[in-house]
């Protein structure tokens, strides 16, 4: 119920307030209708323009529009200049336009509209690498700059602008104002510009939305004050409709003029004026790389402000303009592109603005390095300009250049030496105030140290001082002990009178001893006072070399290098000051690998090619030919031919060389073994020139009858050097390139000959004295360092290059003998490399089958000599009857329990269980004469024979048996070893039988066939079990009884006498019987 009340007295009121305050609103409200116009008369006080009078002066007459030369190349000014839009193909969607207007103002208060119409969405956008859309973003910039600055407004100082971002920018800078907002399509943007002197917001620019003031008056930069200042809109992406006048379309709060209202007074023109014959002018700059290219551009272009710049690295700077960023990369003529941008990355900007740029009415200026300098790429270029509207120059800045440009080069050089020098200075600043901060540091660590050392040491004294305090404290409690103890040891003494002599003479002793103890005691007592004493000379002492360290570890600071406030001024030295060209940076104006094959096609610029006008800056052109030529001649001299290949001419005469000498080789081998030679002195006499035929000096001998391997590894040496020249020569085709310089001379020997050239080879060090051991065919120049032939004459014979071997050899003879030994070669002849043997293709493994069990008893049909042929070797023809192990059972075999099941033929035998004591290793070991039985695989059939016992190291018959392979198939008998081959053959891949015949007797002979002993094939010892083996009584390779001694001895299955023990055998050999045949044995 409270709580009801409670809601009561709540509601009441509040219905009661209800109709009391709705008629004290409507009240007040018409009370205040009389002055409901004050607060739009506020907004008009409060507006810090005020509505514009009349202006009596005549008006401008001029039509304010944008002239091309003030726009960029991506911009299409149509509609009379009231529509600007923007070309978005071929990477100029990325860029920003600029466009200035033809018309500025200097005085007065007068306003310009701009509304976007278009907004474009480019769709490469989407495809770009970085996966960034800001190179497609809309943007717009409206604002007013000076005449002559770049036409991207925020890339200089002198120009202010809003951004459709919301930002106000002074040059390089931007701020975000509070009150400026965003604005973008179908809105009318108005930009004032106020210069009137006596206003109270002179030198101020705002901006205006639909006609509502957007920002308050922005105060001018410094720099733009009493400065002609002209509209100026930048765009991307977007197409604008600019209004200049006479008549607003959104109409401002107050009263005010648009340009094209303006006075005349008030404004200036600006535009270019257009040539007087109405042609504008192409200028193509030449001059060498790296010799002032660019330093005379930048001169040019702030001189000739209205030219412009048509080249990669202006290009690059549009970009950065546009904020697609910086990077580096490439030379200045060809810097690299890489914006993630495919027709920005791909070169297709290069190619649109060369087709753009003739189309467009104003004066450039092609800065092309490398093209500019060669006669094809320039007649190309002005080809793109058509004569009826361009006026076609060539600049020419060959050799020394004029003081002018000198001056300003080394004022450069200056520059850059002071920012280098100013570096360092700053850098020892640097490093001196750490070091002062470390010594500061390192002091009060040194304090602090010690004053720790100091507490340390009297926390020891104290200790110490305790001890002794507690030492004496016990040694005078020891001392009042014994002197209780002595009183009553007198006691004693007196009572105990009547004792005996012996007790007495004990005491007496007792006394004696204790005497000595008390002097040891009075002694202790005297020394004490001096220990102490001691230890306060010592106590002294450390105190001393203390304050010895201490003035040790605080050495004197050395004095610092007073480096001054203001880093020392550069100054340029004498050989500095002789430089003409500012020295390159990077990769400088070409790359090396252009220059170099580039350099061979310079040539200065001539009036057939086109050009209307050539004109030389710094020296005339007779002066400008010769520094051309002694350029290239030099850069001929030093820079190799990277992309030089051997021509056909070179193939063919290497290949009749080879054929050649391979000849002269075969007819001194049918020489020397016919026995036919001359004496020395007869040789001698020969006139080695006067030879028609080298092959016959009389008598059959050829003249190089007496060539070792060095000879004619010199022979050879003298035509490759020769062939090199001459193809050289004949490949390049250019008579200021017939030699070769010696630093290039190893990397010309590798392309035309594929191999390096070695001195090596003959113990010697470098190029020169190789080619000294050849100098009668090819010669080094000291001087230029260039490899010169040394024969005058055509070679039209190879026969000189053997006459000139033979000449050298007998001459180095003839210093031999008389004993000069330098003349003697040291020749070390290059390796062979072995040729490398093709491998085998891997064999398909054959499934072999179970023989016939009722053929078992039968011999081999394939023991004749004639199935050894290759042919014989499939596995049906070559494939014995008495394959089958299941027919093998011996006459005198064990008994039937004890006889092994065969296991069909490419199945693992199960080893036994049971192995004989005395053949515990019969695997390892065979019989005497097989020292190692074989290692048993992983082959699933049966084994070759030479593989199984024997395979290691065969018996007396073979050295060595066959390895084992992979083969899953029986392998032939032949690759067994027999006494004739000491080595057993190696396992083959022939996955079949293979011929008998390849088999080897024990004695040499060539087996028959698979062989026992009798006419059996298959036997058994009891002592031994199966094995291949070969017996020591027929010497026969097959499945033959092994034990000369019967086939079971008197232990039976575990016989130490079994086989092997004495036997030939070559197989599954054990010292033991039964199922396992020692242990690691397959046995039967």
């Amino acid at each position: 119920m409270p709580a009801k009340k409670k809601g009561a007295k709540v509601e009441e009121p509040v219905a009661e307030e209800k109709p009391v305050e709705k008629p004290v609103e409507e009240k007040k409200r018409k009370a205040e209708d009389a002055p409901a116009e004050e607060p739009e008369a506020k907004k008009e006080d409060t507006e810090q323009e005020k509505d514009d009078v009349g202006d009596k002066r005549s008006a401008l007459k001029n039509t304010i529009g944008f002239s091309t030369p003030d726009t960029t190349l991506n911009v299409v000014n149509t509609m009379g200049g009231k529509v600007l839009m923007s070309m978005n193909e071929g990477g100029l969607q990325y860029l920003i336009g600029g466009a200035r207007a033809n018309v500025g103002m200097k005085a007065g208060r007068y306003m310009y509209e701009v509304k976007i119409i278009e907004a474009l969405n480019p769709t490469e956008a989407a495809q770009t690498s970085k996966g960034k859309l800001y190179g497609t973003r809309q943007t717009l910039r409206i604002g007013f700059s000076v005449a002559g600055s770049p036409l991207i407004l925020g890339e200089f100082d002198d120009c202010v602008y809003f951004d459709s971002d919301g930002q106000v920018g002074t040059g390089r800078i931007k701020r975000r104002l509070p009150e400026l907002q965003k604005f973008g399509r179908d809105m009318t943007m108005t930009v004032l510009l106020n210069l009137d002197s006596s206003s109270d917001n002179a030198n101020t620019i705002s901006l205006f939305r639909e006609g509502t003031r957007l920002s308050k008056p922005f105060k001018l930069p410094e720099n733009l004050v009493g400065n002609t200042l002209i509209p100026h809109i930048c765009f991307r992406n977007v197409s604008v409709y600019v209004n200049f006048g006479p008549s607003p379309t959104k109409p401002l709060p107050f009263k005010c003029r648009m340009i094209q209202s303006a006075a005349e007074k008030d404004t200036e023109a600006v535009a270019a004026k257009p040539p007087k014959d109405g042609k504008y002018e192409v200028v193509l700059p030449v001059g060498f790389p790296d010799e002032g290219t660019f330093e005379w551009l930048d001169d040019f272009l702030e001189k000739n402000p209205s030219y412009m710049e048509l080249s990669d690295r202006k290009l690059k700077e549009w970009a950065a303009s546009s904020g697609l960023g910086r990077h580096g990369g490439g030379s200045n003529d060809k810097p690299q592109f890489k914006y993630g941008f495919h027709s920005m990355d791909n070169y297709s900007l290069q190619k649109i603005v060369s087709h753009v740029a003739p189309l467009s009415a104003r004066n450039y200026i092609i800065m092309e390095v490398k093209s500019n300098l060669n006669k094809d790429e320039r007649t190309a270029t002005l080809k793109r300009f058509s004569s009826q509207r361009f006026k076609k120059l060539a600049r020419v800045m060959m050799g020394e250049p004029e003081d002018a440009f000198k001056q300003k080069a080394l004022a450069r050089i200056l520059k850059a030496k002071q920012v280098r020098v100013t570096a360092e200075w700053q850098n020892k600043k640097r490093v001196q105030k750490q070091q002062f901060e470390k010594k500061k540091q390192m002091k009060i660590l040194a304090e602090k140290k010690k004053e720790a050392e100091e507490k340390r040491k009297k926390l020891m004294e104290e200790a110490a001082k305790k001890k002794a305090e507690a030492e004496a404290a016990k040694k005078k409690a020891a001392e009042e002990k014994k002197a209780a103890e002595e009183k009553e040891g007198k006691k004693e003494e007196e009572e105990k009178k009547d004792d005996d002599k012996k007790e007495g003479e004990a005491k007496k002793e007792d006394e004696t001893k204790k005497d000595g103890e008390e002097k040891k005691d009075e002694e202790m007592k005297d020394a004490e006072p001096k220990a102490e004493e001691k230890k306060d000379e010592k106590k002294e002492e450390e105190k001393k070399e203390e304050k010895k360290e201490e003035k040790k570890e605080e050495p004197e600071d050395e004095p610092m290098e007073d480096l001054g406030e203001e880093p020392p001024t550069a100054e340029l030295d004498e050989e500095e000051q002789k430089i003409c060209f500012f020295p390159k940076t990077g990769q400088g104006d070409l790359t090396p690998q252009v220059l170099n094959t580039a350099f061979v096609h310079f040539s200065l610029p001539t009036k057939e090619e086109g050009f209307d006008e050539i004109k030389y800056d710094w020296q005339a052109e007779s002066a400008a030919n010769e520094y051309l030529r002694k350029y290239v001649l030099e850069k001929k001299a030093s820079t190799r031919i990277d992309g030089l290949t051997p021509s056909q001419y070179f193939k063919d005469k290497l290949a009749a060389w080879n054929k050649q000498k391979v000849d002269w080789e075969a007819k001194l081998q049918t020489f020397k073994s016919s026995g036919k030679k001359k004496d020395n002195k007869e040789q001698a006499a020969v006139d080695i020139f006067a030879v028609a035929d080298v092959n016959d000096t009389g008598g059959g001998e050829p003249l190089y009858a007496n060539f070792e391997a060095h000879d004619w590894a010199l022979l050879q040496l003298r035509y490759e050097l020769h062939l090199l020249l001459d193809s050289f020569k004949h490949d390049v085709n250019d008579p200021d390139r017939i030699n070769i310089p010696e630093a290039h001379f190893p990397f010309y020997y590798s392309k035309y000959y594929s191999k390096q050239l070695n001195p090596k080879m003959f113990t010697l060090d470098g190029i020169p004295a190789l080619v000294k051991l050849v100098k009668d065919t090819v010669v080094l120049d000291g001087e230029k360092k260039l490899l010169t032939s040394a024969l005058t004459d055509d070679v039209s014979s190879l026969d000189i290059f053997v006459k000139l071997g033979e000449e050298s050899r007998r001459e180095r003879q003839r210093r031999i003998d008389a004993g000069d030994e330098t003349a003697r070669l040291k020749y070390v002849p290059p390796a062979v490399p072995k040729p490398v043997e093709p491998k085998p293709a891997a064999p398909k493994p054959a499934a072999a089958k179970p023989a016939d069990p009722k053929a078992a008893a039968a011999k081999p049909a394939a023991a004749k000599p004639a199935a050894a042929k290759p042919a014989a070797a499939k596995p049906a023809a070559a494939k014995p009857a008495a394959a089958k192990p299941a027919a093998a059972k011996p006459a005198a075999a064990k008994p039937a329990a004890q006889a092994p099941k065969a296991s069909p033929v490419g199945v693992i035998q199960t080893p036994g269980k049971t192995g004989g004591a005395a053949g515990a290793k019969g695997n390892e070991k065979g019989g005497k004469s097989g020292d190692k039985g074989g290692k048993f695989g992983s082959n699933p059939a049966w084994q070759t024979p030479a593989q199984q016992g024997g395979n290691e190291k065969g018996g007396k018959s073979g050295d060595k048996g066959g390895k084992f392979g992979s083969n899953p198939a029986w392998q032939a008998p032949a690759q067994q070893g027999g006494k004739s081959g000491d080595k057993g053959g190696k396992f083959g891949s022939n996955p079949a039988w293979q011929a008998p015949a390849q088999q080897g007797s024990a004695k040499g002979g060539g087996g028959k066939g698979w062989q026992g002993d009798g006419d059996q094939s298959w036997k058994n010892s009891s002592s031994g079990g199966q094995s291949w083996q070969s017996n020591s009584q027929s010497h026969s390779q097959g499945w033959g009884k092994s034990d000369s001694k019967g086939k079971n001895d008197s232990k039976g299955k575990n016989d130490s006498k079994g086989k092997n023990q004495k036997g030939d055998s070559k197989g599954w050999g054990g010292k033991g019987g039964g199922k396992n045949q020692g242990g690691k044995s397959w046995g039967w």
